[in-house]
């Protein structure tokens, strides 16, 4: 084992399969100067021959709930009366492994000996398969034997889809999967036609599925509304109400749907501690950029033209563009809605004819009209 810990649930389940195997479990903490802390500590108490590495350290075995540790009586006694019962049954220092939770002790391969938490300590696995050889363990069936002296070693590696989900479930990974999958589908509501918000949508899936949340749909239905609130005051340049409020509502849904986990971690403080260090410095450029982003949409709907009503000079079709379709173009460095009464094609040249509400007519500039605008 090589663990900072994990999630109570998955640690429970562990302890119950190492309990119903039908052959004795070797907890082992390798390789040497690694780590089992919290849930690892409490596996390796499971185990039915407990093992560390050279230099290795285990404890820490504190819950914790979201950032913080937990002295919940309820959830911290039933821990502690799970492990202390494992000592008893395997032979082990029950007050030292209740102090792994009460008083998050830590240590290393020869205190763990010297206090009866461990019964080897093995440089590699073959030195372990020798030291364990004819060693007597206590099962929950009775009494074993060991007989691993021609034990034959096989590694079992992480299946792809176990690996895809390591990836997905590194915090890092999963919220910069929610915080990019949230603005990418914004930007492709507000620019359809090229597949961003579809891209949004599934890294968003991704990211909640990495966080390994129940889904809260509430929480989802704000997030929508609050998009949709952005969105209709980018196009309908309203007096800024609707996107405060748009921003407002996305971040209570973003706050109610990261609220959601309340299953107790059994990692340690630091951890914890050391990833939303890392989330924060991460996110807040992110946040700082988007609100850039939406004071200069929300100040660029407030200018008013001086000089003329439309963009003077030549331009370019961002999408198609017809009578019945509205596209993008942009024409001296700026993008606009526009219509034309012709169809007119992605990546033509273009010229602004009149504006009405806020949206161009355009015609498309051919080597005709070049020609003709030359003479005159």
């Amino acid at each position: 084992m090589d663990t900072f810990g994990g999630s109570a649930d998955s640690t429970f389940k562990i302890m119950d399969a190492i309990q119903s195997s039908t052959v004795p479990v070797i907890g082992y903490v390798y390789p040497a100067g690694k780590h089992a802390f919290s849930a690892g500590t409490i596996i390796l108490m499971t185990s039915d021959l407990a093992a560390m590495a050279p230099y290795s350290t285990i404890g820490s075995s504190q819950p914790v709930i979201g950032s913080q540790p937990t002295n919940e009586s309820k959830f911290v006694n039933a821990i502690i009366g799970k492990l202390t019962a494992q000592a008893e049954l395997h032979g082990r220092n029950s007050t030292q492994v209740a102090r792994f939770v009460t008083h998050n002790d830590n240590l290393t391969p020869e205190q763990a000996l010297k206090n009866h938490v461990i019964e080897v300590i093995a440089s590699s696995p073959e030195d372990l398969l020798a030291k364990a050889n004819g060693t007597k363990v206590s099962t929950l069936k009775g009494e074993v034997v060991l007989n691993t002296i021609n034990a034959q070693i096989i590694k079992y590696e992480p299946s792809l889809r176990a690996n895809l989900l390591g990836v997905l479930s590194d915090p890092i990974v999963s919220t910069m999967f929610l915080s990019i999958g949230v603005l990418a589908i914004i930007l492709g509501l507000d620019h359809p036609g090229f597949g961003t918000e579809v891209f949004g949508g599934v890294l968003l899936i991704l990211g909640l599925i990495g966080e390994g949340f129940n889904v809260n749909w509430a929480a989802l239905v704000l997030m929508g509304i609050g998009a949709g609130l952005i969105l209709f005051e980018l196009h309908v340049h309203g007096f800024g109400i609707l996107g405060i409020g748009g921003v407002i509502t996305l971040a209570a849904g973003m706050v109610l749907l990261v609220a959601q986990p309340v299953t107790p971690m059994l990692v340690p403080t630091s951890y914890t501690t050391d990833i939303i260090t890392t989330l924060s410095l991460m996110l807040i450029p992110i946040i700082a950029l988007f609100g850039f982003l939406m004071f200069k949409a929300f100040k660029a709907t407030k200018m008013k033209r001086v000089l003329s009503k439309y963009p003077v000079g030549k331009g370019r079709a961002v999408d198609d563009i017809s009578s019945d379709k509205e596209g993008y173009v942009v024409i001296a460095g700026e993008y606009w809605k526009a219509k034309s009464s012709t169809l007119i094609k992605s990546g033509s040249a273009v010229k602004a004819v009149g504006n009405k509400d806020g949206i161009l007519s355009v015609e498309q500039i051919t080597e005709e009209t070049n020609n003709r605008a030359e003479q005159l």
